[in-house]
């Protein structure tokens, strides 16, 4: 019996996720045979959904293209597989048979990629080629000294902006308590950030595995259905998903334990900052105001919040 390949799954809704990890298992005779893990780190391919924003930004920041088979309206640059949408089981053991035949016999011709990207219209040119230079100057408006001071300035702000990096605005909340997760996420969504629920760290690692978050909120005591504590679950995020120009989530320590024994394990477990319970807005909206974040108005309230 030949040893299965492990593949990741990398976004996709529950019902496509478990469509595939299905047939993986039913065709577990066939050779090659696949496996369906859940850390792509863990993984020799990715079945990734192109669709899903951040996907293809997470593993071209991993370095994971290649190994990929994406499904979607359009695969990223330099894909070496890509299909359309509805997803055909069949077809995407029959791309992961052709990534595997590429890695094993290399020099067998290149898998299909891409349709061929629109022509770009090129400006009319003059002599060898050259853009007429007395067209642009006459098109080119005249700036006074301090408005060219001005554009100046406003071009190097644009700069330091596009390279300051900005937040994945979704955040996965872990905690045992509903009214807890009920509680951190309206004052999240002020900030704009879309969010995640688990109450386990299983179901927490499920997550992390299927789509990049930029902010991670994890109470200490997980209850008794976690594998793991927070501080576990920390550090097992900071060691194990890299997301978005090769950076780690930003993970908030939320406790009922704040004393300074309890801030020092939090620091060393790779925590960005702990955060109290009750919630100390101020520190919250200081802490997000860093990550470049800033609140808006109070949400309405909902029957049943």
């Amino acid at each position: 019996m030949s040893v299965s390949i492990p593949v990741a799954l990398l976004g996709f809704s529950a019902f496509e996720r478990n469509a595939l990890a299905s047939y993986f298992r039913l065709a577990a005779r066939r050779n090659p045979a696949y496996t369906h893990v859940l850390d792509v780190d863990e993984a020799r391919f990715v079945v990734a959904d192109a669709d899903q924003s951040g996907v293809p930004e997470l593993l071209q920041a991993l370095g994971r293209i290649p190994d990929a088979v994406f499904v979607g309206a359009q695969g990223p640059e330099g894909a070496a597989s890509w299909m359309m949408r509805p997803i055909d089981p069949v077809h995407v053991l029959r791309e992961l048979d052709s990534l595997v035949a590429l890695r094993d016999n290399p020099g067998t011709g290149p898998l299909p990629l891409l349709a061929p990207a629109p022509t770009i219209a090129r400006p009319v040119t003059q002599g060898r080629g050259v853009p007429s230079r007395r067209a642009a100057d006459e098109r080119r408006p005249v700036l006074t000294p301090e408005q060219r001071r001005a554009a100046s300035e406003t071009a190097r702000r644009e700069r330091e902006a596009a390279l300051r990096p900005s937040p994945l605005r979704r955040a996965l909340l872990v905690d045992d308590s509903e009214l807890a997760l009920h509680f951190l996420d309206r004052q999240l969504k002020r900030y704009g950030l879309t969010t995640e629920w688990a109450q386990h760290s299983g179901k927490a690692l499920e997550l992390l595995s299927q789509q990049p978050f930029g902010f991670v909120f994890v109470d200490v005591d997980l209850g008794p259905h976690s594998d793991l504590d927070g501080l576990a679950l920390c550090q097992h995020i900071k060691h194990r998903h890299v997301h978005l120009g090769g950076r780690t989530p930003q993970v908030a320590i939320v406790s009922a334990f704040h004393d300074p024994v309890d801030r020092v394990r939090s620091t060393l477990a790779g925590a960005d900052v702990h955060l109290g319970k009750p919630l100390d807005f101020n520190q919250l909206e200081r802490w997000l105001g860093q990550q470049g974040l800033t609140r808006g108005p109070e949400l309405p309230m909902r029957v049943g919040d």
